[in-house]
């Protein structure tokens, strides 16, 4: 509704028009001489009427029905006397019925701009608002927006990190709070509750966040779902508190019951924040699995929630020494993604990640391509040893030259660097058709629990190779196999190739091709992998142990596996043999097979 500060002449022959009345029906109405009515006609806003009459024309207008306050405000704006121009003197004091629908909408509005991070675009619609009317001139309708506008408000600020201080989410809960109090919404002010949890919790305040919660989740002012998320966040507190084992047991409830209720989108946050427990409880296999199904089922693709799940993803990944480098990466490209949106909270914990992650593991190594910055515990290795071991490492590799062949084989094994380097010969036009093969071994079950082939074929698509260039072969579980069964599906597909590109993981090489010669010999095979040196491929892995072992292991197959009729022979060089042999002596043994 408008308020007139300071009647003239003009809002009074305004509200005339505005009323549609005559000048002798508005004196009447008012009380007043119908010369005074049409002296305010005449001389507009150079005549005042007195004080008492003043008063008069408050009540009239306070009376009016809404379609009259948008008839008078309408009448003062095609008079140039609209607020702008005229100071103080009026002013809108309420909302009409109308703004209860246009406030309702901007409201639904906002919800969808803070699902997307779009934090300007939100803050604006809100703040028209709650910076247009005073709660106390609102009747219950209007605070009831008012308090959502404000819960709202919340949820950015929290968006944002802002989660203490006078301009906080804290805040703002607060004061939605105490208008749903008001209005007596027992489920809004347990809601809020909810909320001020989750910023305590934000906060560092584990134990009081962690006891909020564990009331808010048998609180029958909440929705079975509310009561479920408070379950939930029980276990998240408990488990950042180091309590990994009873919050995974709550949390795998909260599993049961989202299930139970439908609410797939929380199914899959839950199965990330339980893939989290399960890492700092160091069951790393089933952190993998876990977060691997979070990632495969998340329902919403919103900024948010990807810089989240790309968090957790990177964090277990740091976890193992065998893909430190691949969560490296990911967290650096969360935290970009984090910058980009204004999510000043996930930059946070990204950041602390990363600087906990350096301090354990204080020692620097030489940095693997694409990755900003990597450090691992290194084993000790002798000089003599790490020589052995470069002499091997280039043995593996057969320096082949790239030439664009009819098909490429990726060849699963524990190292997406096989999938990076394939999607970046792709990209690059050496082929045009993509298989990948796998199913899952002891050394990759964990990590890769849908197949080797379906995960490298996920990060593929990520790298931006189209779907319809990628087939699959998920069912070898060894190289004969990879290359046998892949033969089977291009065949199964139409494709009968003269060429291959077999990409398989650096010191793999010399293995692929021997076998692919034997069980494949019609075609011509060319060798890649991802370009890596030595030393970075041990910073990759993070065990320097584990690479020689591999090394070793990979040479006594390219030696045993032609007397078992797996592959071709290939000549071994004296000084390739030696350094074999001295490994050998030396214990790097883990990774040889019985013949």
């Amino acid at each position: 509704m408008t308020t007139v500060h300071e009647w003239t002449g003009l809002e009074a022959h305004a509200l005339r028009l505005a009323l549609r009345m005559s000048v002798r029906v508005f004196a009447q109405h008012l009380g007043v001489a119908a010369r005074t009515v049409a002296k305010w006609d005449q001389l507009g806003s150079s005549t005042h009427p007195r004080p008492d009459t003043q008063a008069i024309l408050d009540t009239a207008l306070a009376r009016a029905d809404s379609a009259t306050h948008l008839r008078f405000e309408t009448l003062l704006l095609e008079l140039g006397q609209g607020t702008e121009q005229h100071g103080l003197r009026v002013t809108r004091v309420g909302p009409r019925a109308w703004d209860y629908e246009t406030w309702t909408d901007d409201l639904d509005r906002a919800v969808v701009a803070l699902s997307r991070q779009n934090f300007p675009f939100a803050a604006d619609l809100l703040n028209r608002w709650l910076t247009l009317y005073n709660p106390q001139a609102l009747d219950d309708k209007g605070l009831y927006l008012f308090a959502r506008s404000t819960t709202l408000l919340g949820d950015l600020q929290r968006d944002q990190g802002a989660v203490a201080g006078p301009l906080s989410a804290r805040r703002s809960y607060l004061n939605a709070r105490s208008i749903y109090a008001q209005l007596d919404i027992p489920r809004r002010v347990a809601q809020l509750d909810l909320s001020l949890a989750v910023v305590a919790e934000m906060s560092g305040q584990l134990d009081g966040a962690a006891h909020e919660y564990e009331a808010l989740a048998v609180d029958d002012r909440l929705s079975p779902r509310d009561r479920t998320r408070a379950r939930l966040w029980v276990g998240t507190a408990l488990s950042k508190n180091g309590n990994h084992d009873y919050a995974a047991r709550l949390m795998s409830t909260a599993i049961r019951e989202f299930e139970s209720i439908g609410e797939p989108e929380d199914w899959s946050v839950a199965h990330q924040k339980l893939a989290l427990a399960h890492r700092g409880a160091g069951n790393l296999g089933e952190a993998f699995r876990l977060i691997d199904l979070a990632r495969a089922t998340a329902v919403t693709d919103a900024p948010m929630q990807r810089v989240r799940l790309e968090t957790a993803y990177g964090h277990i990944l740091l976890s193992d020494r065998a893909t430190v480098d691949d969560g490296l990466v990911i967290l650096d490209r969360a935290a970009r993604e984090a910058a980009q949106h204004g999510l000043a909270h996930q930059l946070r914990s990204i950041e602390g990640i990363q600087e906990s992650f350096q301090r354990e593991t204080p020692l620097p190594l030489p940095r693997r391509s694409g990755s900003s910055r990597v450090s691992v515990k290194q084993q000790v290795i002798t000089d003599e040893q790490r020589r052995h071991a470069r002499t091997i490492w280039d043995y593996h590799q057969m320096g082949h030259d790239l030439r664009r062949c009819d098909v490429a084989i990726g060849l699963g094994s524990h190292d997406l660097g096989v999938a990076r380097a394939a999607a970046d010969l792709y990209r690059a036009g050496w082929f045009p058709l993509l298989v990948f093969s796998g199913a899952t071994s002891s050394t990759t079950a964990a990590r890769f629990p849908r197949g080797e082939a379906v995960h490298y074929r996920e990060y593929a698509l990520e790298l931006g190779v189209p779907d319809e260039a990628i087939l699959l072969e998920p069912n070898a579980t060894n190289t004969g196999q990879n290359i046998r069964l892949s033969r089977q599906v291009l065949a199964d597909a139409g494709v009968q190739p003269d060429s291959v590109l077999l990409i398989s993981k650096p010191y793999m090489e010399r293995r692929a091709y021997a076998t692919a010669r034997k069980v494949w010999p019609e075609v011509e095979v060319v060798c890649a992998s991802e370009p890596l040196e030595l030393d970075d491929y041990v910073t990759s892995i993070g065990d320097p142990k584990l690479v020689i072992d591999m090394l070793v292991g990979d040479l006594q197959r390219v030696i045993e596996y032609p007397k078992l009729g797996y592959a071709i022979e290939q000549n071994v060089p004296g000084e390739v043999h030696d350094a074999y042999q001295a490994l050998l002596r030396a214990g790097f043994d883990s990774r040889l097979f019985t013949p």
